[in-house]
């Protein structure tokens, strides 16, 4: 995963946009996420992957921020891409994560996709998910 300092540009206008709330939402924006990929040219596989790299970053917005957050998603100069945005702070974690504790849904999102990437200021964290088409 990578911070990155400025603001990622705008997503493009032709973007499935989705709120979620609730760990009943998680089902339906895996399904959207996985849809508009599939649509824009990624594999089954790769769509596949995406579903589980989407889940864990909504599961953490759901988990460690005030309440939940929107997901766009889009395929666009070879890749699809999908944005999270949440109202949460993200602030490294200084240890390994453990059985106990948790804390491997970011490797694991980052593992899984061709790049995981994420804004955070004060209030408002934006994380990209980019899976190359």
């Amino acid at each position: 995963m990578q911070q990155v300092a400025e603001p990622f540009k705008p997503p493009p206008a032709h973007t499935a946009t989705t709120r979620f709330d609730t760990a009943d939402d998680l089902a339906g924006i895996r399904r959207i996420a996985c849809e508009t990929a599939t649509a824009g040219g990624l594999t089954p596989q790769r769509a596949a992957a995406l579903e589980v790299a989407v889940s864990e970053i909504a599961t953490n917005t759901l988990r460690y921020t005030p309440d939940g957050g929107t997901l766009r998603v889009w395929a666009d100069d070879g890749f699809v891409t999908c944005e999270i945005t949440d109202r949460g702070t993200y602030r490294p974690h200084q240890s390994e994560p453990t059985p106990e504790v948790g804390g491997w849904g970011l490797n694991l999102a980052a593992e899984i996709s061709d790049g995981l990437y994420v804004h955070s200021r004060p209030g408002c964290s934006v994380w990209r998910l980019m899976f190359r088409l």
